[in-house]
This record gives C-alpha cells, sequence and structure tokens, in this order.
C-alpha cells in the first residue's frame, strides 16, 4: 500500500465522509428517540405496530418490531435512509479510485511515480474501508450515547449493539470492494457508480422479493443483504453468515488487483 496514495485519497473524500458520519448520527439518534414514546403502557395501540404488514417487514429485512429498543435499532439500521448513507459511505472512494483517475487523464501520471499498480488499488482499498468504518462507528457511537440519554434504549446491552454494526460493516466492506472492483474495469466515473449502484440495488431487491413472494424464497441466497439481518444479529444468532460477505470482499479485491496489473488503461 502506498501511504501517500492513501492519504491524499482520504483527504479528498474528508468533507464527504464528514456529512455522511453526522446525518448517520443524526438518523440513528433521531430514530432511538422517538422510539421512546412506543415502550410499555405508553405505548399507541395501533394494531400494525403490533403486527405489522408483510411489505413492512419485507422492506425492513424481514422483521419489524415497533415495541422494543432492540427492534427500533434493528428498524433503524435496515431502514432507506441508513442504507443509502452506509452505500454512499461504500462508494464515495472506491467509485472514483481508478475510474474517476482515467475519466480525469491522470492516471498516467500518477502511475509514472514509483507506485506499482497493486500498492495503489490496495491504498484505494484501504482508504474506501477508513470511509466505511468511519460512517458505521458514527451510528454506533451514537446508539450507545442514546442507551445513556433516552429512557427504554438502555436495556440494550453493549454486546448487543455491537453485533448488527460489526455484521453492517462487512456488509459494505464488501460493497465497498465491490465497487472497487467495478472501478478497476471500467474507465468512467459515472458509468462505474451507476454499475456499483445497481449492484445495491438489484441485491436489496433480490432480498426484498425473496420475503415478500414465497415462490422467490431462493433468491435470497444471491444477495449479499440476506446474510446480514440485524434483527437477528441482536439476538446472538447469524454470526456465522457473516462469512458470506467478507468473502464476497476478499474476492472482489483480489479479482480487482489482478484485472486491474493486467489492464491496458485507455479512457
Amino acid at each position: 500500500m502506498n501511504l501517500y496514495v492513501f492519504t491524499h485519497t482520504l483527504g479528498r473524500a474528508t468533507r464527504t465522509t464528514v456529512s455522511l458520519c453526522l446525518g448517520t448520527a443524526s438518523f440513528f439518534y433521531i430514530v432511538l428517540y422517538g422510539s421512546s414514546t412506543f415502550y410499555g403502557n405508553s405505548a399507541p395501540d395501533i394494531p400494525w405496530l403490533r403486527d405489522p404488514p408483510r411489505g413492512m417487514r419485507a422492506m425492513l429485512g424481514g422483521t419489524a418490531d415497533f415495541l422494543h429498543a432492540a427492534g427500533w435499532l434493528s428498524t433503524g439500521m435496515s431502514h432507506p435512509i441508513t442504507l443509502a448513507l452506509f452505500t454512499s459511505g461504500a462508494l464515495t472512494v472506491a467509485v472514483g479510485g481508478v475510474a474517476g483517475e482515467i475519466e480525469r487523464g491522470t492516471i498516467e501520471f500518477v502511475l509514472t511515480r514509483p507506485v506499482t499498480r497493486r500498492r495503489y488499488l490496495t491504498a484505494i482499498a484501504a482508504a474506501a474501508l477508513v470511509v466505511v468504518t468511519a460512517v458505521q462507528l458514527s451510528g454506533l457511537l451514537v446508539t450507545l450515547l442514546a442507551r445513556q440519554t433516552v429512557d427504554g434504549v438502555d436495556q440494550l446491552g453493549v454486546a448487543q449493539v455491537l453485533r448488527p454494526f460489526a455484521g453492517s460493516w462487512l456488509l459494505f466492506a464488501a460493497i465497498s470492494q465491490v465497487s472497487l472492483l467495478v472501478s478497476a474495469t471500467v474507465s468512467l466515473r459515472g458509468r462505474a457508480l451507476a454499475l456499483s449502484a445497481g449492484f445495491v440495488v438489484l441485491s436489496f431487491f433480490a432480498n426484498f422479493a425473496a420475503m415478500m413472494i414465497d415462490q422467490l424464497s431462493g433468491l435470497r441466497l444471491a444477495s449479499v443483504f440476506h446474510y446480514v439481518q440485524p434483527a437477528t444479529l441482536l439476538n446472538g444468532h447469524g454470526l456465522t453468515d457473516l462469512a458470506m460477505p467478507a468473502a464476497v470482499g476478499v474476492v472482489a479485491l483480489a479479482i480487482a488487483l489482478v484485472l486491474f496489473g493486467r489492464r491496458d488503461i485507455v479512457r
């Protein structure tokens, strides 16, 4: 890994990363703070809160529990806004790491320095993981803060909170490496962004469709989202499933290193 490429890449992504961290922290605190009105005897007696429709459960990752703190944390982690923030963090650096430099015509200048393609790409991969970590950490720290400041959230244990965030980190780290693989094989940042976002959307849709339609249940195995279920992880189950997103990330980076090393770079 080249340290200059690593620090330079992180420097360019600082503003975006800070914005994503602030957005993630704010959203998680709002969700957990608002959840306190749904606990115990003060919970509104609304039927769909006790038995949410199947479509809502599928949209929120398969479960929807609005009467307990763990259910609200799971809802927050599976909410479309959260997924958008986490996905943005995963794609911010990886998408432009190679394709963006090729599009700007600066990749030839970068690689004429004493930087091998392998060291260049691993530096981009490491910078992408740092951004993913920062965004995930902002959600985790705010959740731990909510345990101390929001009524009802204190029933969540620290280890209970750590498990779903660890799973989410593995999921979006894998997505960042898939995005880096795409970036290493195309020459336009816009195309890399479209393909990477398409991978995320199709993977989410496959998991959603599998939970909505019984005849498509087998489709869930093709989705990386299937292997990271926040509600399951909160209960201490599904830890072995995390091997799949970890494997996807490692394999994607390995393929990217091979293809980028052999690629004839043209715009």
